[in-house]
């Protein structure tokens, strides 16, 4: 069995699109005066917050990213200009079981992540060629705290998502199995993801609920996949933002 981390798509896998993040290049520069402490408007009196140095950039790049001693989580204000999309990874994803967050450039957003020993002090931009981009962090002593009912749907996504990639590859590209062996599966999977579904009380049951009509009416072998797309890509946005990021199961090319 083949482990393939994802993101957004089907199945992506990171540690390409971290090296490419790095290998491009481009140019950046640092600004902003020593970090220092200030109060948090957190809900823990204790907690406290350290404003980072900006950093700027233009195209695709990888620079140091310090880390004060102390911080338990990291909030980072990200701007890039013009069209297309951005991936910002903090630290090593891949090493600290984290995940980078995508988006469009053009309007600014908030990227959160934990910070712990572990936590190597870098970040990585992709953006297309020539586009300018900023990043500002806000360093807690708070910890990064994770969302409980997306924790559990992103764990519980992995097997029926999974469930339905091993059946089209199977029949379509390995030859594997029957049409019938195909539909089997594809009904369990369905009927896993329906419930699934109804049982959702975070904000993945929109596309969960999206995704297992589509699937439910999916009778031609070889496209438990089609029309899932966009549902897809919004279950992993949310499960990366909540840093759950969610590996599939490949039971074929291994």
């Amino acid at each position: 069995m083949t482990l393939s981390r994802t993101t957004t798509h089907t199945t992506t896998v990171l540690g390409a699109l971290i090296a490419a993040a790095f290998a491009l290049s481009g140019c950046a520069t640092t600004t902003g005066a020593a970090p220092s402490p200030s109060s948090s408007a957190s809900d823990e009196a204790t907690a406290t917050s350290t404003a980072g140095a900006t950093v700027t950039g233009t195209g695709a790049t990888g620079l140091d990213f310090p880390v004060p001693a102390g911080a338990r989580s990291v909030s980072i204000d990200f701007t890039c200009e013009g069209v297309g999309h951005y991936v910002v990874e903090f630290g090593d994803a891949m090493a600290e079981n984290t995940s980078p967050i995508s988006g469009p450039c053009g309007a600014p957003a908030a990227l959160a992540w934990p910070v712990d020993a572990k936590t190597q002090p870098s970040i990585a931009v992709t953006v297309d060629d020539g586009i300018p981009w900023t990043a500002t962090p806000l360093f807690s002593t708070k910890e990064f705290v994770r969302d409980a009912a997306v924790t559990a749907d992103c764990a519980a996504f992995v097997d029926v998502y999974s469930a339905l990639m091993n059946a089209d590859q199977g029949y379509a590209q390995y030859k594997a199995f029957d049409a019938a062996t195909w539909t089997a599966r594809v009904a369990a999977a369905s009927s896993q993801l329906a419930a699934l579904a109804a049982a959702s009380r975070s904000s993945l049951k929109g596309p969960l609920t999206s995704m297992s009509h589509t699937v439910s009416t999916a009778t031609e072998p070889g496209t438990a996949q089609a029309g899932i797309a966009d549902d897809v890509a919004q279950i992993g946005a949310a499960c990366n933002a909540n840093q759950t990021p969610y590996f599939l199961k490949a039971e074929f090319g291994g």
